[in-house]
C-alpha cells in the first residue's frame, strides 16, 4: 500500500541561529523548527516540564470539591463510576486511592464493556442505589448523561461529574459538570484525558496545584491514562507523563511495576507505557472483568499483584490470538471478494466475532488496505455490531451519520465509528456508506506519512541520537521523529530473530555503508532486489550492543527512489473505479490498458526469478524501469495476465506458467471498457526467450 510522504519544511539558517542561542543541537532545532517552532519563546514553551495551571480555573471545580468535602466530614458512601479502558481505569484507581486513604467509604464500578457499554446506566445506578449511596463521581464518562443523571438525581444519589468528551448542548443535572471542553470552561489547556482531569481534581482536594509534588504519586497512574487515550503529549500532557515516569522509578505501585517489569531505579519511556501497560489493562475490558485492573493498581502488596498481574498478561496474550484469528479471517475475506477490496469503504463481517477486539482488526485493516475500514460482528438478536476506523482526511462519524436511518444505534468521531445494524440491512448500509464516502469525497483520501526532515546517515552518531532526548515522552501530537533517507542502494538483506521475522537492510548512501532494521518484514517478503535504489522513512533508536555503533536506524516505510508517488496513487484509484464497474472515460479506459509491448515487459520481467509479492506492485513497478507502464497499467496488466493462465498466486508471490504459443490478451474480460474499444491487438508470444 503507497503512502503519501509529507516532509516537513523549515528556515536551516533560523534552525542553527535557534541551536546557538538555546544551547541545543542543530538537529533538535531543526526537528522543532519543522514542528512550528519558530522562535525561542516557541521552543520553551514546547520543552517546559514545569508546574500545571491552577485547577480551578476550570468550570465547577469548586463545586466538586464543596461536596467532596462534604462527603469526607460526613463519611457519606461514595462511588467512583469509571470506564473499562486504561484511561477510565486509570482515573479510577487514582480517585479510589486518593479517597481511601482519607478514611473514607469508598468502593468503585466499572461498567462491562460487552453487557453494559459506555458510561451511565440505570441498571448500574438501581445496584447503587440499593448499596446506600450517597455520591457518585464519575471519571472519563458523564458528561453526555443527562438522562442517567436525572435518574440518579431521582434515587436520592448527588452525582459529580468529571470528564474529557465533548459536552452535548444540554449538560448533565449534576453537583458539578467538570470538563475542560464546556463551552464555558476558562482553563487554558484542552487536551487533557479523563485521568488528566482527575490529577487536576486532586490538585484542587489537597489544594497543592502550585506544588505539583503534592500529587507526585498520582503521576504514574495519569501518566498511563494518557498515553493510553492518545491524547496529544503536549504541554500539560507532557509535563504530566514526564512526572509519571519519574515516580515510576520509585516502585511505589507494586501492580504497575509488575505488568511494566520494571527493576529498581528503571525509568520506563512512554513506548514501554503505550506497548506494554496499556494493552494489558485494556485487555482486561475487552476479554473479561475490568475490575481487576483497578485491583491491580491499588494493591500495596507484591503477592497479590503479582497474581493479579499475572491473570492481564493471560487476557492479553488472549487477546492477541483472538485479535490475530479475526484479522486473518477478515483479511482473507477482503482478499477473495473484489467487492470488498474495492470499496470505497470496507465492511467486512464475521459471525460472533469477538466485540472486545473488532477495533483493533478495524485498525490493522485499514494500515493493510489504505482505506476506512468497518468490523462485525455476526450475533444471535438477527444485528450485526462492530466498529470502524479510518484515515486522516475521512470523516468516518460524517459518513456513518449519512446512513442513519438504516442503523439500530451509532456513534463516533471523525477517525472511528461504531454501529449496529439490522443483518437484513447489512448489504444496503455498504452500497449507502460507499455512495455517501463518493458523494462527500470524489477523491478518497489516502494514508499520510509525516516526516520531520531529510538525514544524512553518515553525519549521525550515537551522540546525535542522545541530543534529541529533550523532546520525550513522545507519542500522539508529538510523535518520535521520522527522518528521510534519500537515494540509499539496497546491497542486500539479512534475517533477524530467531524465527527471520525481521530483518536488516545493507544499503550504500553517497559511497557509505548503512544498515537499518525493519521490524515484522521477513527477508522472503522484502520485495525490492539489491541494486534498487530505494528512499527510507526511519526513527532512531539508541542501543546497547557491545559491538555495535549505539544506535539503530528502524525502517518505518520504503519506496522506490524518484517514484512519481502521485502517479501512483492517481494510476491506483482509477484501477480500483474500474474494478467497481463505475462510469470510465475513452481517456481513462485508454489510460488503463497496457500496449502489446507493456504486456510483453511484464511477462518476461515475471518470468525471471523471483519472488514477485502479489500484494507489492511497486516493486515491479521499480523494475519494469521507464516503460511509460504506471500502477493503473501494471494492475490491469496483472489481471489480465492471471486470468488468460499465464501466470498464477503462489502463496504470496507470482508464479509465471509460460506457453509455447501465442495468447489472445485482448479476449480477456479484465480489459477495461471491453467490448466498447477497437484497436491494436494485444496478441503477444508467451514462450520466453
Amino acid at each position: 500500500m503507497i503512502k503519501r510522504w509529507q516532509l516537513a519544511s523549515f528556515d536551516r539558517q533560523l534552525a542553527l541561529e535557534l541551536a546557538q542561542e538555546i544551547g541545543i543541537s542543530p538537529l533538535l532545532a531543526a526537528l522543532l523548527c519543522a514542528r512550528g517552532c519558530t522562535t525561542s519563546q516557541d521552543i520553551h514553551d514546547t520543552l517546559d516540564d514545569g508546574a500545571l495551571a491552577d485547577p480551578f480555573l476550570m468550570k465547577d471545580m469548586d463545586k466538586a470539591v464543596q461536596r467532596l468535602q462534604q462527603a469526607m466530614d460526613e463519611r457519606e458512601r461514595v462511588v467512583i463510576y469509571g470506564d473499562y479502558d486504561a484511561d477510565g481505569v486509570t482515573s479510577t484507581a487514582m480517585l479510589y486511592t486518593f479517597l481511601a486513604d482519607k478514611g473514607m467509604p469508598v468502593s468503585f464500578y466499572i461498567p462491562q464493556r460487552l453487557g453494559e457499554g459506555y458510561g451511565l446506566n440505570k441498571a448500574a445506578l438501581d445496584t447503587l442505589s440499593r448499596e446506600g449511596t450517597d455520591l457518585i463521581i464519575t471519571v472519563d464518562n458523564g458528561v453526555s448523561a443527562v438522562e442517567e443523571i436525572a435518574y440518579a438525581n431521582s434515587l436520592g444519589m448527588d452525582v459529580v461529574v468529571t470528564d474529557h468528551h465533548q459536552p452535548q448542548e444540554t449538560l448533565p443535572q449534576a453537583v458539578a459538570v467538570v470538563d475542560p471542553h464546556r463551552a464555558d470552561d476558562e482553563s487554558p489547556y484542552k487536551d487533557l484525558c479523563g485521568a488528566g482531569v482527575t490529577l487536576k481534581l486532586l490538585m484542587a482536594l489537597t489544594d497543592g496545584w502550585s506544588q505539583f509534588y503534592r500529587v507526585a504519586p498520582y503521576c504514574d497512574l495519569a501518566a498511563v491514562g494518557t498515553v493510553g487515550d492518545s491524547v496529544p503529549l503536549t504541554g500539560e500532557n507532557r509535563r504530566i507523563v514526564l512526572r509519571g515516569l519519574q515516580q515510576m522509578t520509585v516502585m511505589s505501585r507494586p501492580g504497575l511495576s509488575e505488568i511494566l517489569e520494571l527493576g529498581r531505579g528503571e525509568r520506563p519511556d512512554s513506548a514501554k507505557l503505550a506497548f506494554t501497560a496499556v494493552p494489558c489493562i485494556n485487555a482486561t475490558g475487552r476479554m473479561g472483568s475490568p475490575d481487576r485492573a483497578v485491583r491491580l493498581l491499588t494493591h500495596q502488596y507484591n503477592e497479590q499483584a503479582q497474581i493479579l498481574a499475572r491473570e492481564l498478561k493471560a487476557d492479553n496474550a488472549r487477546r492477541k490470538e483472538v485479535e490475530r484469528d479475526i484479522f486473518q479471517a477478515a483479511a482473507e475475506k477482503v482478499e477473495a471478494s473484489p467487492a470488498l477490496r474495492y470499496a470505497r469503504v470496507i465492511v467486512v463481517e464475521g459471525e460472533d466475532w469477538h466485540l472486545g477486539v473488532v477495533g483493533i482488526v478495524a485498525a490493522k485493516l485499514v494500515e493493510r488496505f489504505g482505506k476506512p475500514c468497518f468490523v462485525l460482528s455476526s450475533l444471535e438478536d438477527g444485528t450485526c455490531r462492530g466498529s470502524g476506523r479510518s484515515v486522516e482526511g475521512f470523516d468516518m462519524f460524517q459518513a456513518v451519520h449519512g446512513c442513519r436511518e438504516l442503523l439500530v444505534r451509532y456513534g463516533g468521531h471523525p477517525m472511528a465509528a461504531g454501529l449496529t445494524v439490522k443483518q437484513e440491512d447489512l448489504d444496503l448500509l455498504r452500497e449507502k456508506l460507499n455512495d455517501t464516502a463518493r458523494e462527500l469525497y470524489p477523491v478518497m483520501p489516502v494514508p499520510t506519512l509525516e516526516l520531520d526532515c531529510a538525514l544524512k546517515p553518515g553525519a549521525v552518531t550515537a551522540k546525535t541520537i542522545q541530543e534529541l532526548q529533550p523532546l520525550e515522552p513522545c507519542g500522539m501530537g508529538n510523535p518520535q521523529p521520522l527522518f528521510a533517507i534519500m537515494g540509499a542502494t539496497l546491497r542486500g538483506v539479512q534475517p533477524l530473530g530467531s524465527n527471520h521475522a525481521h530483518c536488516r537492510l545493507l544499503c550504500e548512501v553517497d559511497g557509505s555503508p548503512l544498515e537499518c532494521v525493519y521490524f515484522r518484514m521477513s527477508p522472503r517478503d522484502f520485495p525490492y532486489r539489491p541494486g534498487t535504489v530505494l528512499d527510507l522513512a526511519v526513527n532512531t533508536q539508541l542501543n546497547s550492543y557491545p559491538r555495535g555503533k549505539g544506535f539503530d536506524f528502524l525502517i518505518r516505510d520504503v519506496k522506490p527512489s524518484a517514484l512519481d508517488v502521485e502517479a501512483v496513487i492517481a494510476g491506483e484509484a482509477l484501477y480500483e473505479k474500474h474494478r467497481r464497474a463505475e462510469p470510465l472515460s475513452e481517456e481513462e479506459l485508454e489510460s488503463l490498458t497496457p500496449s502489446r509491448e507493456q504486456f510483453g515487459q511484464l511477462y518476461r520481467l515475471l518470468s525471471k526469478p523471483g519472488p514477485w509479492p502479489v500484494s507489492e506492485p511497486l516493486a515491479l513497478l521499480a523494475q519494469l524501469g521507464d516503460c511509460g507502464m504506471d500502477c493503473g497499467k501494471l494492475l490491469v496488466g496483472l489481471d489480465v495476465l492471471e486470468e488468460r493462465g499465464l501466470i498464477f498466486r503462489e502463496g504470496a508471490t507470482w508464479q509465471v506458467l509460460p506457453h509455447p504459443q501465442k495468447v489472445d490478451l485482448n479476449a480477456s474480460p479484465c480489459i477495461p471498457g471491453q467490448g466498447r474499444r477497437e484497436g491494436e491487438s494485444h496478441e503477444i508470444w508467451t514462450q520466453t526467450e
